[in-house]
């Protein structure tokens, strides 16, 4: 008679008896709901998808979470395609990033370059290219001077070009 509970079956490794192992069953039920995942991803589903991968992150293959995010960045969820990039244990997509940020700057979308360029660690060049923008537009001077600040001015001669008061 066992007492086991009717997902898990007793390991057969005599030292380990008393420890617990998945069924076989299982990882096939959990395969299979990647495979139905892939199909959603395939249709735009990018949710469903998005629900089922995490709920089975160690069946999942590099591919598909970078097929995932991509989806995911293509429709603008970009704290979404982080949290993928996380949960899925792969990179961020450094140069897609960085293309993105690139088309918000030609079209003046000064905020959603940035959150792209820092998502990147964008190059001095593409920030100067940001302050550039910043400085053609009125009323944007303090936020033409926090970027310089956060990104074009090392520590050390911002620390030299504050005054210090005695």
């Amino acid at each position: 008679m066992s007492l086991a509970p009717w997902h898990t079956t007793m390991s057969r490794d005599g030292a380990r008896a008393l420890k617990l192992a998945p069924r076989a069953g299982q990882e096939r039920r959990a395969h299979s709901e990647v495979v139905v995942a892939r199909r959603y991803l395939e249709h735009g589903f990018l949710d469903a998808a998005l629900r089922i991968f995490g709920r089975h992150v160690g069946v999942v293959e590099s591919q598909d979470w970078n097929r995932l995010v991509e989806r995911l960045l293509e429709r603008g969820r970009v704290t979404d395609a982080v949290a993928v990039c996380q949960t899925g244990g792969i990179p961020l997509p450094r140069e897609q990033l960085l293309v993105l940020g690139d088309r918000d700057l030609q079209r003046k979308d000064v905020h959603g370059a940035v959150r792209y360029y820092e998502l990147a660690e964008a190059d001095q060049v593409r920030w100067s290219a940001l302050v550039d923008v910043l400085t053609r537009l009125p009323g944007h001077e303090l936020h033409a001077m926090e970027v310089v600040q956060r990104h074009l001015v090392s520590g050390d001669v911002a620390a030299a070009a504050m005054p210090v008061a005695v």
